[in-house]
């Protein structure tokens, strides 16, 4: 593609792209990337930027709608800001601080479910506080070079966290539910967030333990349910619904705050596997690091 750039006052820089393959001029807007105007080859640059022109408030609107939608991501904790001083991330254990400083990690125990009895995990009610102290000369905050080193302290933690929950999740379900997995392994990709190998061996996704527990489990089931059923066909989609089902009963009972929106989510879903179609659409949003 043959590219030129059109300065916009408002929204920065415009791509101006020459694409063989279109039949018309269009308009993609990315969050990440950009606006980005496609122009036929037979069109000029010219007239590529008068159609922006034209639709320019209507970019402007799907800018808007964009931010409003991140922003509110990010303060679901479906998707992480840029990490620095005081930035908080909530896991189903911890709330995790960052504070430059040099006292490395600092770990305050909130609750002991042994005398409180809870049997059940939450993003609203951590069990530890772990304030991570990073040395005082590292990049100014702000920085994508603090975000990225942040962030792969925060992936140590998670590691460590996902390692005592979800193999645990795994063989609750697999003895409730008569499954027999083998190995279970948590990993950090960007691509999925659970398989199941031909061999029965489940892989799991670091970033699990920073969704609402209903939703963790969504995934821990759905691997499961690949031991009876290695495709997503009828026999697959029954079981996970009725696996879903009584999980979310069970969850719904024991006092979690965030059951409330999944109960009412089902009751007014029309689908005809409401409670995991439910669960799958809460996953939309939720961002891997």
């Amino acid at each position: 593609m043959q590219e030129k750039i059109y300065n916009d006052p408002d929204i920065g820089a415009i791509i101006l792209s020459k694409s063989a393959a279109s039949r018309r001029i269009s308009i993609k807007v990315h969050p990440a990337d950009g606006v980005k105007v496609i122009i036929p080859g037979s069109s000029s640059y010219d007239e590529g930027l008068r159609f922006f022109i034209l639709k320019r408030d209507w970019v402007m609107a799907v800018i808007a709608r964009q931010r409003a939608k991140t922003e509110a991501a990010k303060r679901d904790g479906k998707v992480l800001p840029p990490l620095g001083d005081g930035s908080v991330v909530r896991t189903l254990m911890s709330e995790i601080v960052f504070v430059r400083g040099d006292r490395g990690l600092h770990v305050t125990p909130l609750e002991d479910v042994r005398q409180t009895g809870r049997t059940w995990l939450s993003l609203e009610k951590p069990l530890f506080r772990k304030e991570m102290y990073f040395p005082v000369q590292w990049p100014a905050d702000g920085s994508p070079a603090l975000d990225g080193l942040l962030r792969d302290v925060l992936v140590e933690i998670l590691r460590k966290e996902a390692k005592l929950v979800l193999p645990q999740k795994t063989a609750f379900f697999a003895d409730r539910f008569g499954f027999t997995a083998g190995k279970v392994t948590v990993k950090h990709n960007s691509s999925n967030w659970g398989s199941c190998s031909s061999r029965g061996n489940i892989n799991l996704n670091l970033n699990l333990v920073r969704l609402p527990e209903v939703l963790c489990d969504y995934v821990v089931l759905h691997e499961l349910c690949h031991l009876r059923y290695r495709d997503h066909g009828t026999g697959f989609h029954a079981l996970l619904e009725k696996l879903c089902t009584d999980n979310v009963i069970r969850l719904a009972g024991a006092g979690d705050p965030y059951m409330k929106t999944v109960v009412a989510a089902v009751n007014a879903s029309r689908a005809a596997m409401p409670v995991s179609r439910t669960l799958e659409r809460g996953m939309k949003g939720y961002g891997l690091i």
